[in-house]
């Protein structure tokens, strides 16, 4: 392909090689052409396929390279070009050099804020019995969606609503309350320059992207465009990526048509079909190469028979492997970990060749498997798990401390969070160390270390513990007294004249800079909304926040000889394919998921629907149907050689499951 005006669109299935073709062609461009490594511009979906890149792009004469996501690049774009921001955009009264981008957990937090005080003095949702928590999800959620669409966020409410086969006056409200907080959140937002990735999507897409000087420094800057799945792009990225295409020097585009798992995250297929520029050279890609023709017939007729109820004469498809019903969930996870040690110990098959596949990948599901495969020494990695913050000793150590130290903001530390502090800090054992922080936790009016004078407690911290234990008493009680500091600067401070000393190892160190980082970023953002932001932080971390994950982490949990645990879509939004593929719990109605819930559809925000259409129930069973044979259509043809099926007739719960993909699968293989 020459470098100059090559348009080139590689069409192919899961697995395909169409990432590896666009890898190959960006080292050519950089090894032969020497093209600018910062003139081109590397659209990809997720950290995971950043990941990918940034270890197989690392070229001698390559300078700074320009990989993102659509919502990593508007960021950027957004800090780079922010004066052009603040002279279109009226709306925005607090004028600084950059904006602040919230996180989604920090976004979530502020609507709770103002979801609370809405239930509280105006009565709003009172027909919802859905947690705060779940509300506000939905609402960012909701944000993103029509963002990314070009919907008004004024229209959110009206859409959803206008599209219910069944409506009446309550379930107007309820929408009509969604509209009002969206309304007051975005504007407040606006106002105080702060933003989430909603709010961040329309000041690029309506200030930014609308500007003729930006464009024509755009245009300049990426000379050269590559695109990796296109069929899971949003609509407002479509677009953009529309109008590179046709400034760009050359423009390098995968396209899976067997695509479209992506609804969860706007990804919106139909919008990015029937939006794939004309002109473009194709180049074929028919055969999946990550999985033999057996398995990839074995998932063409998989789909079929979901999509279609296709039926296919019987065939014996040896890499595929049923294991027989278990009764219970505990059961077939049991039967799970088994089946994995055998795997291992007796079919030579490697921990790293095996990825379990289930719906949620919650904490029992990695607790049960991890428990049986460590007595073989086979290790296991939930990819997608994001730990709790106060999960980390070190970082609940922190939390621990500043319940201490901040008796006025009403957040108590419960006793079991205290003995742990014990055992960190003085080293004695978990006996003394609970019956210490009983004693603590149950003095008035609030938590505090008692004096050397209370009775028995030198014996119980033991005497070479006494200087130590008399420091940190003094020190939490003259903080008291001296007036708080910013919580971040609250954690620097405790971690070097408390927590730091020789046994003091990178990871805690690490911990502890995720933890400041984040409170310091919280701290600048909820206090321009009037809040206590200290007290703010805390609260959050309580209710369960996750960490945020660093590419690096991201790197360890997929490296390495282990086991993979994780859902079907992270599975698939990642570069990951594997050897032996385990789908647990195939008859629960967890794999084709509804997308009506109480204050979101997903198909009814997209850019693709049509807002005079009521949204049916048949045309929802269409979709959970669609999305299933799609999905499960992409996840086998990343299985090399063998894909095994286990199941339970009752759920977590103890109710019988229902779902389809069983009853398919022994369609396919001619069991029914």
């Amino acid at each position: 392909m020459p470098i100059k005006n090559s348009r080139v669109i590689l069409k192919g299935p899961a697995g395909s090689g169409k990432s590896s073709i666009l890898l190959e062609r960006y080292k050519h461009m950089i090894e032969k052409y020497h093209v600018p490594s910062g003139s081109i511009l590397i659209l990809l979906l997720n950290r995971s396929q950043s990941l990918e890149w940034r270890k197989k792009t690392v070229l001698s004469g390559s300078g700074a390279i320009w990989r993102t996501s659509y919502y990593g690049f508007i960021q950027s774009e957004l800090k780079m070009y922010y004066p052009i921001v603040l002279k279109k955009c009226p709306h925005i009264k607090r004028k600084e050099l950059e904006p602040v981008f919230l996180t989604f957990e920090t976004a979530q937090y502020l609507l709770s804020m103002v979801i609370d005080s809405k239930r509280e003095k105006e009565a709003m949702f009172g027909g919802l019995t859905s947690s705060t928590d779940r509300i506000s999800i939905d609402i960012a959620g909701n944000l993103v969606k029509a963002a990314i669409s070009n919907i008004p966020h004024e229209e959110i409410g009206k859409r959803l609503y206008a599209a219910l086969e069944k409506k009446d006056e309550t379930k107007k409200r309820l929408y009509e309350d969604m509209d009002a907080i969206i309304s007051d959140y975005k504007k407040r937002c606006m106002e105080l320059g702060v933003f989430d990735f909603g709010i961040a999507v329309d000041l690029y897409n309506n200030y930014l992207f609308t500007d003729d000087e930006y464009k024509r420094h755009l245009i300049r800057r990426v000379r050269h465009l590559i695109v990796d799945n296109f069929e899971e792009c949003v609509p407002s990225e479509v677009d953009f990526i529309n109008f590179l295409s046709d400034h760009a020097d050359t423009c390098l585009i995968s396209y899976n048509p067997e695509g479209g798992f992506g609804l969860s995250f706007g990804g919106n297929i139909e919008y990015a079909r029937s939006n794939l520029k004309s002109g473009f050279e194709e180049i074929l890609l028919n055969e999946s190469l990550t999985c033999s023709r057996e398995m990839s017939e074995f998932a063409d007729r998989l789909y079929g028979s979901i999509m279609n109820d296709a039926s296919y004469e019987p065939e014996e498809f040896k890499c595929v492997e049923r294991a027989p019903f278990c009764e219970l969930r505990s059961e077939m996870l049991e039967n799970t970990a088994e089946r994995i040690c055998r795997l291992i110990n007796e079919e030579g098959y490697r921990p790293g060749d095996i990825t379990v596949l289930s719906t949620y990948a919650e904490p029992v599901t990695e607790y049960v498997l991890a428990r049986r495969l460590e007595k073989e020494g086979i290790g296991i990695r939930n990819l997608a798990r994001r730990n709790r913050v106060i999960e980390n000793p070190f970082s609940q150590a922190l939390i621990t401390l500043a319940h201490l130290c901040h008796p006025d903001y009403g957040i108590l530390p419960n006793i079991d969070d205290v003995r742990d502090l014990l055992l960190m800090v003085l080293k004695i054992d978990p006996i003394r160390s609970s019956l210490l922080a009983e004693e603590i936790c149950s003095q008035k009016p609030f938590a505090r270390f008692p004096d050397l004078e209370f009775p028995g407690l030198t014996e119980r911290i033991g005497y070479y513990n006494v200087e130590k234990y008399e420091y940190i008493r003094n020190w939490i009680e003259e903080y008291r007294k001296g007036g708080y500091l910013p919580i971040n600067e609250f954690f620097q401070r405790v971690f070097l004249e408390i927590l730091l000393t020789r046994d003091t190892n990178d990871e805690d160190a690490l911990q502890t800079k995720k933890l400041i980082d984040s409170s310091r970023s919280f701290v600048e953002i909820v206090s321009r909304f009037g809040r206590n932001a200290g007290r703010d932080f805390l609260k959050m971390i309580r209710s369960g926040i996750k960490g945020a994950e660093s590419i690096f982490e991201l790197e360890e949990k997929i490296s390495g000889d282990h086991v993979l645990l994780t859902t079907p879509v992270s599975f698939l939004a990642s570069s990951l394919q594997s050897k032996v593929i385990i789908l647990t719990g195939t008859s629960s109605e967890n794999w084709y998921p509804r997308s009506i819930r109480e204050l979101t559809n997903s198909h009814v925000l997209a850019k693709t629907w049509n807002p005079v259409n009521v949204y049916t129930e048949e045309i929802e069973e269409d979709n959970r149907k669609r999305y299933l044979a799609t999905v499960i259509r992409a996840v086998v043809k990343k299985c090399g050689e063998k894909l095994i099926t286990f199941e339970s007739v009752l759920s977590a719960n103890g109710f019988e499951n229902e779902g389809i993909l069983s009853e398919h699968i022994d369609r396919v293989l001619g069991r029914i």
